[in-house]
């Protein structure tokens, strides 16, 4: 298959005192590096300066065979791909795979075209024969008996049957496929085969952009204070970012609620805030571009206090719980209430949404349900704990997570009710899942915070906020790439720490009485919102946001 390195296209190599390695740290290959600046060249239409600098180097990008491969998958000549896989495999351990790869496509191409007869001799005679298993044969026989486009639609949506984008031969448009959708198929099977091809002889497409973008993604991802959602980072200096993105600067103090506010969240879209109080009112909150909360209605008004609200994933709906043991549903946008749902003598302890906005799950102590907005009764589900503290619908609304007395995390799968248990080192007295729904927070009654990573299993982070706490905080995650965890304490104070390290970033100082829950807005990373025991709401933005600063 020829060596690795110093490819030679019979040209005179280059000065044998020039170093085989560059970089300061001598850790970059000189032959690989300029085989990756030829095919950058190559991909930006510098075809003729590509081959210059192999002229000039005496290093060609990639070997004929490599070439040849690459432009029969291109082209949709799979016979000829069929014959050069040898020469390019990394192995005979994957050969089986890269022809099955290479065969789907063919015979894909054959259904789309209409050519029946074609695609039903790869199927019996060159698939076959690779003792793929049936089932895998019944679906790709399945596709005969569809029309061209059909089958060309069940290519291009990225059925497992098929790459996505499989289509006809080049230039072709038959079965509705379009030679754009083609070429991006066939490029999305060339890269779907890179797994079994030698790198050394076939570079992966598009190699110096990955690189430059791992290099200026590692920036982003090594700057503790990094909070903006759209950075235009340089090539030419390296990422900075200072503690005046964080939104550490005091900005209002809302003083609407007559007791404690137990309770703060954003609505998904950013339009909307909500509170709950001891003093037994909820009240919804307009949200201005500029990040001030203004307008305050009354969402519910009870002689017992008020202690969760929870928008619906399309911001339209809210639901708010009261120590009557009663959930309540209104409309956002006129702030009336449309449905009560008692829970009997339980105390409501969570409440979370499914997506889709239709269901939502109620936690009691003793029980989880799963409720329909229409009132009807959906589900009851078997609780993992004997006292339930905390529960949130999990990522992609396929299982419930919860928290009890048993310091275990649990979760719950919907389908079967497969329960895994994750121990924690101490009571869990609240927990909040990240709005991109990577990442659980859960609060201890040690008053840590402990930073878990979905799915369960994986290492966290874990933060301290004062000693240990009588009371239930609410903790979140948030920022532009939801890099940060935010809680408060019974010291009155609101602490941020990096979500990447665990290190304390700001401890913030305003509040006059033990701060119950705080909310990261998901649209604006410069606001957060904490509402406290002494009876007010404050906003916190960065210094830079409130000079004018554009961190959105």
């Amino acid at each position: 298959m020829g060596p690795p390195h110093g490819l030679s296209n019979g040209l005179p190599g280059p000065p044998t005192d020039i170093a085989p390695q560059l970089g300061r740290r001598g850790l970059i290959d000189r032959t690989e590096y300029v085989r990756v600046l030829e095919q950058a060249l190559r991909a930006l239409g510098y075809e003729e300066v590509a081959a210059q600098l192999e002229a000039a180097s005496g290093i060609v990008q990639q070997p004929p065979a490599a070439a040849a491969f690459r432009r029969a998958v291109l082209s949709g000549d799979f016979d000829d791909a069929l014959r050069l896989l040898p020469s390019v495999a990394a192995d005979e351990g994957v050969m089986d795979r890269a022809k099955f790869l290479l065969l789907k496509q063919k015979y894909m191409e054959g259904v789309q075209r209409g050519h029946t007869a074609e695609a039903l001799q790869v199927l019996r005679q060159e698939l076959q024969p690779l003792r793929v298993q049936q089932q895998v044969l019944h679906s790709l026989a399945a596709l005969l008996l569809r029309s061209p486009a059909a089958a060309g639609a069940a290519g291009m949506m990225g059925s497992p049957l098929a790459p996505a984008g499989a289509g006809t031969t080049s230039g072709d448009s038959a079965g509705g496929v379009s030679p754009e959708q083609l070429a991006a198929g066939r490029a999305a099977l060339l890269d779907e085969l890179q797994d079994s091809l030698m790198p050394s002889l076939l570079i992966p497409e598009r190699r110096l952009e990955g690189l430059v973008e791992q290099a200026l993604a590692s920036q982003l991802d090594h700057s503790k204070y990094h909070n903006c959602l759209h950075t235009r980072l340089s090539l030419f200096t390296d990422y900075q970012a200072g503690a005046e993105q964080l939104p550490t600067e005091p900005s209002q103090v809302l003083e609407e609620h007559s007791s404690e506010v137990w309770c703060i969240a954003f609505s998904l879209d950013g339009r909307w805030a909500a509170s709950a109080s001891k003093d037994g009112t909820a009240l919804l909150w307009s949200v201005t571009s500029s990040g001030r909360l203004e307008d305050p209605r009354l969402l519910l008004r009870q002689p017992v206090p008020c202690q969760l609200v929870a928008f619906s994933p399309d911001s339209q709906l809210i639901l708010t719980a009261s120590l009557d043991s009663s959930v309540r549903l209104h409309e956002v946008a006129s702030a009336r209430q449309l449905r009560q749902f008692p829970q009997g003598q339980e105390a409501v302890v969570a409440l979370s949404w499914f997506p889709g906005s239709q269901l939502f799950l109620v936690a009691t102590h003793k029980q989880l349900s799963v409720l329909s907005i229409s009132g009807a009764p959906h589900q009851r589900l078997p609780s993992p704990h004997s006292y339930v503290y905390d529960a949130v619908v999990g990522p992609g609304g396929t299982c419930i997570l919860s928290v009890g007395q048993d310091r275990k995390i649990a979760f719950q799968r919907l389908s079967d009710q497969r329960v895994e248990l994750v121990g924690e080192s101490g009571t869990v007295t609240s927990m909040s899942l990240s709005p991109c729904q990577h990442f659980l927070t859960t609060n201890l009654a040690d008053n840590c915070v402990h930073l878990w990573q979905l799915p369960p299993g994986l290492g966290g982070q874990q933060g301290t906020a004062g000693g240990p706490s009588r009371y239930v905080l609410r903790s979140c995650v948030g920022g532009a790439t939801s890099g940060f965890v935010a809680c408060g304490a019974e010291d009155c104070r609101l602490y941020l720490w990096s979500r990447h390290s665990g290190d304390l970033l700001e401890c913030l100082a305003g509040h006059t009485g033990c701060i119950n829950a705080v909310a990261w807005h998901p649209r604006m990373p410069h606001l957060i919102a904490s509402a406290s025991d002494d009876g007010t709401i404050r906003t916190w933005m960065a210094a830079a946001a409130m000079k004018g600063a554009s961190l959105g």
